[in-house]
């Protein structure tokens, strides 16, 4: 459990890394959200394949290599089109604070598919982490009367979707991360640039220019950050390493926020935000 916890916050903070330079990038470029994050996808899989075969572990087998491609079809593959849809219908405030709720999609998947017992702690922990997401994304003003809610509960839900899929999965495999890691951005990759040839059309070769290279570094961080997720799955059980991602994620990006993007990420607000996820991700850590 102790490795899983940790390798749930590697992860975490790997993910909120991902999302400032995402942030960043799209400040610097002209490129859109859909190829920015199909450029770092693709640099992803490159980067957790390289890293597989430089590390000499076994090849996977067909079995294992198509059961991953689902995981990646579904997250980061479909969800990162349902994820850019929804920042276009409400904005990407009201579409974080959706998105945040996906640890209690995985939680109670977790607990329905894969037999993972009830507890009430768990299920506390997680809530104060989602509280502390919402608090951190809230902006004035904001309100949820948009079809585009559909999109970001449906990106939720596919990643608790992937959580869980993953897990059982990766119960019983001796497979390397690394490699169900490439496999699984290989095949999101293919379902993103399928996206973007709808999307774009016959200037998909101009977007893609746009987005380098100021998109690489995110594909490098969702190299690591994805296979050690995995990892993360494969050595604890999905109710403890969805809530302590998230909450590593969150406050990482808050720290990371305030000293690239000024203050307003030190406001009372966010700090007792950050206090409900620090809670949080103590009451997941011990139950």
């Amino acid at each position: 459990m102790e490795i899983a916890s940790l390798l749930a916050v590697v992860s975490g903070v790997c993910w909120a890394v991902n999302i400032t330079i995402v942030k960043w990038a799209l400040n610097r470029s002209s490129a859109s959200a859909l190829m920015g994050a199909t450029v770092g996808v693709t640099i992803a899989a490159i980067v957790s394949l390289v890293v597989a075969i430089s590390s000499g572990g076994p090849t996977p087998n067909v079995d294992v290599l198509w059961k991953f491609a689902i995981v990646g079809v579904i997250a980061p593959g479909s969800s990162q089109g349902l994820f850019v849809s929804s920042i276009g219908a409400i904005g990407p405030s009201r579409t974080s604070i959706l998105i945040g709720t996906s640890p209690v999609f995985s939680v109670l998947l977790a607990i329905a598919f894969l037999d993972e017992s009830w507890k009430t702690t768990i299920m506390v922990g997680t809530l104060l982490t989602v509280l502390g997401g919402i608090m951190i994304s809230w902006e004035r003003g904001i309100n949820f009367r948009h079809v585009g809610i559909l999109f970001a509960l449906a990106t939720a839900l596919s990643f608790a979707i992937r959580d869980v899929v993953a897990r059982h999965f990766n119960i019983g495999t001796e497979t390397s991360s690394w490699w169900s890691g490439g496999v699984v951005l290989v095949a999101a990759a293919i379902t993103l640039w399928l996206f973007v040839g709808i999307r774009f059309s016959t200037t998909w070769r101009m977007e893609a220019r746009k987005a380098f290279p100021e998109f690489i570094p995110s594909g490098v961080m969702i190299g690591l950050a994805l296979p050690v997720l995995l990892e993360a799955l494969n050595e604890g059980e999905v109710k403890l390493v969805a809530p302590l991602a998230l909450a590593a994620q969150n406050i990482t990006i808050v720290l990371l926020g305030g000293w690239f993007f000024g203050a307003r990420e030190r406001s009372s607000r966010v700090l007792l935000a950050m206090a409900f996820i620090l809670v949080g991700g103590i009451v997941v850590t011990m139950a």
